[in-house]
């Protein structure tokens, strides 16, 4: 990687006490790749927290629901929002000292705006994978096209200095009206 970013220079220092970090949202359909790109997206930026919400997820052991099973209806989106507050509180400790954290989750459709709303007031940095996603996903932040699960590492690691170095467009503002941006409002534009 001689041709990364330095992100010191374009985006600011990393893990300056005092002024807090970035929150980055790497979403898409295919949850799998998604830990993949945040990370390779984490590591450009420097000194950034990764938490990937599948990861999360497979740290509930000894759930009370039938072994194998997975959640559905209600008892899914409990499990989504513990997921993604848990998430957000690891984040924030982060975040208050300086670091830029990457969060990798699968957050589509009318869901986006639930997550946006639990990181109120903090901007978010939104990237979303587009590749199969819900349409009715709202068209805000950065959209990609290369799915991240594809295996191919440079394709990979263009997605990513890509994201880093339109970061700036990415930004979603979070306050108590909601979600605001100007971003693409489909795939493929921005």
């Amino acid at each position: 990687m001689t041709d990364a970013l330095d992100p010191t220079d374009a985006l600011g220092s990393a893990g300056s006490a005092g002024s807090p970090g970035r929150l980055v949202l790497v979403t898409g359909a295919d949850a799998s790749g998604l830990g993949r790109l945040a990370r390779a997206v984490g590591e450009r930026l420097g000194g950034a927290l990764v938490v990937d919400g599948q990861v999360l997820d497979s740290m509930l052991v000894g759930d009370a629901s039938e072994p194998g099973s997975l959640p559905t209806g209600v008892a899914l989106v409990r499990r989504q929002l513990l997921r993604w507050s848990a998430g957000l509180a690891l984040a924030e400790t982060y975040l208050i000292e300086g670091h830029d954290v990457v969060v990798a989750d699968r957050v589509e459709g009318d869901r986006l705006e639930d997550y946006l709303d639990l990181a109120a007031p903090r901007p978010v940095h939104l990237v979303v994978v587009g590749a199969g996603i819900d349409p009715s996903t709202p068209g805000w932040g950065l959209w990609v096209t290369t799915p991240p699960g594809a295996g191919d590492e440079d394709a990979l690691d263009g997605t990513a200095a890509e994201v880093v170095e339109r970061l700036a467009e990415s930004v979603v503002q979070t306050d108590d009206a909601g979600p605001d941006n100007a971003g693409p409002d489909d795939l493929g534009t921005g």
